[in-house]
């Protein structure tokens, strides 16, 4: 009877055992390629070029956020063509696990939130002034061919005087943008664009997560937005530029760890850190003083 005890036992333990290792094995992290090129979002992700059936890039950084899960890498494929997308990392699926960081790596590719201001947008104002009212309020910029426009700015904070904004800068008058154009310049025709999506990438409730070689641009809000009860956060040779409100905000109890990037050209501020955020700065280049405000 006790033989027959012990063996249920050991049984027991054995199966416990097998589903451990199991258990294990599928929490192996997995490699997730992107190519907004050549990928298609039919395929599974887990190989840089379409090889046979299922197996190639899929063409979105969504797709592969669909597909991932605890400590995998999504690694995204430059092709110099920028990915217009924005970046949810939400809870443990997009967390590390064990000594495996969830992984974005970027290969110098460039996120872009900015959308292009339609032909019907321009209102044509007197002396070569145009009107164009974004969608949404609260934070502005104002690109062309892909590049930051100077805005004008009076000085002491004194109200924006339409009459005064010099040739090819704009200023922001209660909702709207004013831009001063070159003699006979007709925007309509011309590649301009607006800060569009709200945040590049927002983080919340994550901790273990890796995100390098990324650049991230044009976005109305922030750049990178480490929203609340993050840790172990890193960024690695990021740049983030042009953005409405701050190229990296930090809040709530987040922490993370910047290293070799680039915080530049942001509307209001480069670097913003509320609440208990933490942002440990390592070789990191900003064009204006970081804000910390509690």
């Amino acid at each position: 009877m006790r033989n027959a005890v012990r063996f249920v036992k050991f049984k027991s333990g054995l199966l416990c055992l097998m589903l451990l290792l199991c258990g294990f094995k599928s929490v192996d992290a997995r490699v997730i390629y992107v190519d907004n090129r050549a990928g298609n979002n039919a395929l599974n992700g887990f190989s840089p070029k379409i090889v046979d059936g299922k197996n190639g890039p899929v063409k979105t950084i969504q797709r592969a956020l669909d597909y991932a899960r605890r400590g995998d890498k999504i690694i995204l494929i430059n092709n110099k063509i920028p990915y217009y997308e924005s970046i949810s990392l939400s809870g443990k699926r997009f967390s590390g696990i064990g000594k495996e960081n969830f992984t974005i790596l970027g290969n110098g590719a460039t996120l872009n939130g900015s959308i292009k201001i339609p032909m019907n947008g321009w209102k044509q104002l007197a002396n070569d002034l145009w009107k164009v009212t974004p969608y949404r309020k609260g934070y502005f910029n104002l690109y062309l061919d892909g590049k930051i426009l100077p805005e004008y700015k009076p000085e002491k904070k004194q109200p924006v005087k339409l009459d005064d904004i010099p040739t090819g800068k704009w200023a922001v008058y209660q909702g709207a943008i004013y831009y001063r154009g070159s003699k006979n310049q007709l925007p309509p025709t011309e590649a301009f664009s607006l800060a569009g999506k709200s945040v590049g990438v927002s983080l919340i409730d994550v901790e273990g997560v890796s995100i390098s070689d990324l650049n991230i641009e044009n976005f109305r809000i922030d750049g990178i937005n480490i929203h609340d009860r993050c840790k172990n956060i890193v960024l690695e040779n990021v740049t983030c530029s042009g953005n409405g409100r701050s190229g990296l905000s930090v809040n709530g109890t987040s922490q993370v760890e910047v290293i070799d990037s680039k915080l530049v050209n942001n509307r209001l501020e480069d670097l913003l850190v509320t609440e208990q955020g933490v942002a440990d700065l390592k070789q990191t280049e900003l064009s204006k003083k970081g804000t910390v405000t509690p």
